[in-house]
């Protein structure tokens, strides 16, 4: 009966971790439908336009970041809206890549404080956010929305 017991409570123990495990995964998801919903679904005050990984990378250190797919917008330049999601190799890479993100709003902060200040409202609210192989980064007026339709995603 003991045995019995022992094994049961180890089956139970393992199955919880599992499950534990499973849950802290994000669901995979086609970045440019996510990239493509914040630009689309969300108000900006600027254009928002498409940027390639590579030109990206000119201010966004991800060198050591292996990055699989990305969906980048940005603005004008006059404004601090962006959007950057991407998905990475492994979750250590998407960590890495939401700790450049979070450089990326801290340097435009810096940038902004001078430039634009009424822009610091949207980089203090931004979302950063890594799930699984995922990080996304969304600065904008509406940043519940974007939490929410990012939230969708990254379940």
């Amino acid at each position: 009966m003991r045995k019995n017991m022992k094994i049961a409570v180890t089956v139970i123990a393992a199955l919880s971790a599992l499950l534990i495990g499973c849950g802290a995964k994000s669901a995979d998801f086609d970045v440019d439908a996510l990239g493509n919903d914040l630009a689309t679904k969300i108000e900006y005050a600027d254009e928002l336009g498409q940027m390639d990984l590579d030109t990206a990378q000119m201010f966004i250190n991800l060198s050591d970041v292996n990055v699989v797919k990305a969906a980048i917008y940005e603005g004008s330049g006059g404004t601090a809206e962006e959007i950057i999601v991407l998905e990475c190799a492994t979750e250590d890479d998407a960590k890495r890549a939401e700790e450049a993100l979070k450089t990326r709003v801290s340097e435009q902060i810096e940038s902004f404080t001078d430039y634009v200040p009424e822009e610091l409202t949207k980089l203090n609210a931004a979302i950063v956010k890594s799930s699984g192989k995922y990080a996304v980064l969304s600065v904008c007026d509406t940043p519940d929305a974007a939490k929410s339709l990012i939230d969708g995603y990254m379940k």
